[in-house]
């Protein structure tokens, strides 16, 4: 039996897609012998069929569908495994030991897939701001996105390194269909990360909003579409009036598309409120301590407030608005409510099934049914009516400066956002005034579908720009004791030259995300003081990379299997052990925010993740105590170098330690120990 090598490559999109069919009709799969002579399981397409029936599409049949030139390749794109990896930058980090959060550089399809094996099913939430390719977006570079790489240089939009670097200006005839690519290939990678109960929000224009419409529907269903919001991020001023009065019509809204992964429709798990812009006006009645319901203006002749001189009768709402001590008497009133129960204002709502002669006009009763209470009366035509306090819609807003009063639910049109963006540039203290989006308005999207209670929140955004997610997900913990966390993913691309972020030193896009969590998170964690000592303001930053592996070539004349590496060291010379780490990490699906510490025993390098979940020894020669060492934490995994054996008894002597120590048998053995 051979110690198990480590792969060198990610799990491909179809293995993971194979998963998911096996757990749902393990009868279509069926043991074949390859190649190699080692049995494997594929899917039988006849049994299949015969399970889907009538439900199969046939090749002439007409069907709905939205296509565009390079969608195959994007799709392949997706499917094909990277041979990346993740490295190490200890020194960009905060608490990297500890921290659970995660930045990474790097394109992130490849971040995607590499971390599908950790994180398949385990995010909550995603949400993206990706480019709307406006003309001046950023493209990726991915192959698929240009008809050849001698068209790139011909063109110029290649770098030094051979990365593509391109303006998608609108002249480009594959203007629409190179974004479709980009973002539909993503997405197929990204759905396979969240939750049953996970939801995704993307943000867009109206340049792309119909193309990712139709290309969501295709990725996470139609039927799983929960919402397009409505988000006023302008007013019509400025320049815009000016447009307006030319007969444009003025746009001051962008949308975020809402969609959940098994199409519940039921994402919210904290109400968000506005304050509505008048008093409600059937909020007119209140509850005498004698059980009598008595009309407000009993109390105060709201119609000719006393300290208004109105000559014809207030409306209630004109009332509120104009009369400071009718508006008093209101506050005081829920005051009251709070502290005594002496009164409560109320109005009058249509309610079902009851049936009680007990109630009758003029007074209100107390009925609890189900576990809820109710306050009803009888109107002057003999219905029952039930009477809704005031205080229940009275409380802090979710508004800009989250003011108190009378308050309303909100749907799927966000407005006032277009008051953050006065201030958008200077949020996190880093200068990124471009496709910046209002902190509040990511902090409320995440407050929104995150239970603070949940320690399993993961928040992945995979456009990260000046990383106002990871700014959002530690101001939200602050102020509600949340313990979320986050994967934020951002190409490293070049700030423009002469702009106001290169001048202040930042040469990429990620210098400034990894500031600004520097800045926030330091300044969250003085405003909380002692409640704040738990919060989570670090990150661990992870860049990708090849692969951490020598790929060697032999002429096979003249070598014996053996001999293969004796020859050369099969790991490249400028990796470092945690790099080797977080790449064995990587390829096992070991959560990369785990907890790491380091043991030295008999001058070996002992490599502990989540006290066992990982251990890993990278030096090239292994002791017996220190294998011992690592027997006794009773590990899932174990790595070691491939120069840690000098024999196959060495190997041998390996399997016996940890059938001992651990009481694995030889299948275990081979499962739990991988080489480098």
């Amino acid at each position: 039996m051979e110690i198990k090598k480590q792969p060198m490559t990610s799990a491909t999109h179809s293995e993971f897609t194979l998963e998911a069919l096996r757990q749902i009709a393990p009868s279509a799969f069926t043991e074949v012998r390859g190649a190699d002579g080692e049995l494997t399981q594929k899917v039988d397409f006849k049994v299949l069929r015969e399970l889907l029936g009538d439900a199969i599409a046939d090749a002439d049949e007409e069907s709905f569908g939205f296509q565009w030139v390079g969608k195959q390749e994007a799709k392949r794109a997706a499917a094909e495994p990277t041979r990346q990896t993740l490295r190490s930058v200890v020194d960009d980090s905060v608490d990297w030991d500890t921290t659970e959060n995660l930045y990474i550089e790097g394109d992130n399809l490849e971040v995607l897939k590499l971390l599908q094996r950790a994180y398949l099913g385990k995010v909550k939430m995603i949400y993206i701001d990706p480019p709307y390719n406006t003309g001046n977006d950023f493209v990726y570079e991915d192959d698929f996105a240009m008809s050849g790489e001698e068209m790139d240089e011909a063109m110029g939009n290649v770098d030094e390194e051979g990365n593509r670097l391109r303006r998608n200006l609108d002249t480009n005839p594959r203007y629409h269909s190179d974004w479709c690519s980009m973002i539909y290939s993503r997405l197929l990678v990204a759905r396979t990360l969240l939750a049953n109960d996970g939801v995704i929000f993307i943000s867009i224009d109206d340049n792309e909003v119909h193309h990712l419409r139709k290309i969501c529907d295709e990725v996470f269903g139609a039927e799983n579409l929960v919402s397009t919001i409505h988000c006023q991020l302008s007013t019509t001023q400025g320049m815009k009036v000016k447009a307006a009065q030319m007969g444009n019509i003025v746009k001051n809204a962008e949308y975020i598309l809402c969609y959940s992964k098994n199409g519940d429709k039921t994402i919210g798990k904290q109400l968000l409120y506005d304050l509505r812009d008048k008093y409600d006006e059937h909020y007119s009645l209140y509850l005498r301590k004698d059980g009598s319901v008595g009309q407000l203006k009993e109390l105060y002749d709201y119609r000719f407030p006393k300290d208004c001189s109105n000559k014809r009768p207030y409306k209630l709402a004109q009332a509120y608005a104009k009369s400071e001590e009718f508006a008093d008497i209101v506050r005081s009133h829920l005051a009251d409510i709070v502290r005594s129960h002496l009164a409560d204002i109320v109005r009058s709502d249509k309610v079902t099934g009851f049936n009680d002669d007990t109630i009758k006009n003029g007074f209100w009763t107390e009925v609890t049914r189900n576990d809820k209470t109710y306050l009803l009366t009888r109107d002057n035509n003999g219905k029952i009516r039930q009477l809704l306090r005031l205080s229940d819609s009275w409380g802090a807003t979710d508004g800009f400066n989250g003011e108190q009063g009378l308050r309303k639910i909100r749907g799927d049109w966000w407005e006032g956002f277009y008051i953050d963006m006065g201030n958008v540039s200077k949020e996190g203290d880093v200068d990124f005034k471009n496709g910046k989006k209002p902190l509040r308005l990511i902090k409320q999207l995440i407050k929104f579908v995150t239970p603070y209670s949940d320690p399993d929140s993961l928040i992945l955004d995979f456009f990260s720009g000046s990383a106002t997610t990871a700014h959002a997900v530690m101001q939200l913990n602050a102020e509600d004791g949340g313990k979320r966390k986050y994967i934020c993913v951002q190409l490293p691309e070049e700030t423009p030259e002469g702009s106001e972020a290169r001048k202040a030193g930042y040469e990429t896009i990620c210098e400034i995300g990894k500031e600004r969590i520097r800045r926030a998170g330091k300044k969250i964690k003085e405003e909380a003081g002692l409640m704040g000592q738990d919060l989570d303001t670090g990150f661990r930053v992870l860049r990708t990379d090849s692969s951490n592996m020598e790929e060697v070539y032999f002429e096979p004349a003249g070598l014996e299997q053996q001999d293969l590496f004796a020859q050369v060291d099969s790991v490249k010379a400028d990796r470092s052990e945690l790099d080797l780490l977080f790449g064995c990490m990587v390829d096992w699906g070991v959560e990369l925010s785990y907890p790491l510490r380091m043991e030295e025993v008999d001058g070996k390098h002992l490599h502990i993740v989540n006290e066992g979940a990982l251990v890993a020894c990278f030096d090239k020669e292994i002791s017996v105590e220190a294998v011992s060492r690592i027997a006794e934490l009773k590990p899932l995994r174990v790595i070691f170098r491939e120069e840690c054996f000098a024999t196959d008894a060495d190997k041998l002597n390996i399997y016996e330690k940890f059938k001992q120590f651990c009481g694995w048998n030889d299948e275990e053995v081979y499962k739990r120990i991988h080489v480098l």
